[in-house]
């Protein structure tokens, strides 16, 4: 393992995820001692988080509740892009991502349960619609694009993002496009680091657990959140060496016991569509010590 803090010469970093919440997950705490030191941060948010969704209004909920988390870490919307992008599935074959990269056929489009192009926010359009003046299609190619352009306007020295050996499609599907897209650029290279939110030993040993509750406030008040990340077995499968983590402390505010006050804790409430009550022992597992990551070479 390897301890690693940002450097205050960092100028920027950008965290790219597929679904809301995810940031939260993986580095709040990061993004949190980033704005602390004066680097900057960008959010980029593939998917809408729409699986549960019927149309682009109920498909559309999962992003206010995204802008609400990241503002208790101190970001404002502008530090936020919203790609747009649909959520159809966790296995390979019906994540929406993983189907983009898998497709041989770069313009064909596809279709979700609510729409067949990029959607956001009355008053926060997606990328590709405030950039151009109507979304884009559901294509691979365009996904791509879409993804290359915002990178390449911000330049983060560091990108923070998922696993490619996360059991979700979309979390492998992204870090699969996020290396296409930097190993044909030839003069900027980045340093990307991978995290796991969805481990190969199952969502029930990861993260893990002290103790199992009914609720959010018996559960916080069950666990030790200063513990660090234990590996499972088959956490990886060989496929990601636990020896190489590296781990990012967090700040101080997001190791309280107490989930009222924790800040990483706070940041997660905000996402009230996500809080169901077979997910929260798993959701708040991810309030710990330390956020892990795998530097990924491309």
């Amino acid at each position: 393992m390897r301890r690693m803090e940002l450097d205050a010469g960092i100028k920027n970093i950008m965290v790219i995820v597929p679904h809301e919440d995810d940031e939260i997950f993986l580095a709040a705490g990061i993004m949190e001692k980033a704005l602390s030191k004066g680097i900057g941060v960008h959010v980029v948010m593939a998917g809408n988080g729409d699986y549960e969704g019927h149309d682009e209004a109920t498909g559309s909920v999962r992003l206010p509740e995204t802008l609400a988390g990241l503002q208790v870490l101190g970001l404002d919307g502008r530090q936020v892009t919203f790609l747009g992008y649909a959520d159809t599935g966790m296995d390979e074959t019906e994540s929406f991502l993983h189907q983009l990269y898998d497709d041989s056929e770069g313009d064909r489009v596809h279709v979700s349960h609510c729409s067949n192009h990029t959607y956001a926010l009355p008053d926060k359009k997606d990328y590709h619609a405030e950039k151009y003046g109507k979304p884009a299609l559901y294509t691979r190619n365009q996904f791509k694009q879409d993804l290359k352009e915002i990178i390449m306007e911000k330049r983060p020295e560091i990108i923070f993002t998922t696993a490619e050996y996360d059991r979700h499609g979309d979390h492998s599907g992204l870090v699969l496009f996020i290396k296409e897209i930097l190993t044909e650029e030839k003069e900027y290279h980045p340093t990307l680091f991978s995290g796991v939110v969805h481990s190969n030993a199952g969502d029930e040993n990861w993260p893990n657990r002290s103790a199992k509750r009914d609720n959010i406030w018996d559960y916080a008040k069950s666990m030790d959140v200063c513990e660090p990340f234990v590996c499972p077995k088959d956490f990886d499968k060989g496929l990601l060496k636990w020896e190489e983590r590296i781990s990012f402390a967090v700040p101080e505010d997001m190791q309280a016991l107490d989930f009222s006050v924790n800040r990483k804790a706070r940041a997660l409430a905000c996402h009230k569509n996500a809080i169901k009550e077979d997910a929260v022992e798993f959701l708040y597992a991810f309030v710990k010590r330390e956020e892990l990551f795998w530097e990924i070479v491309y």
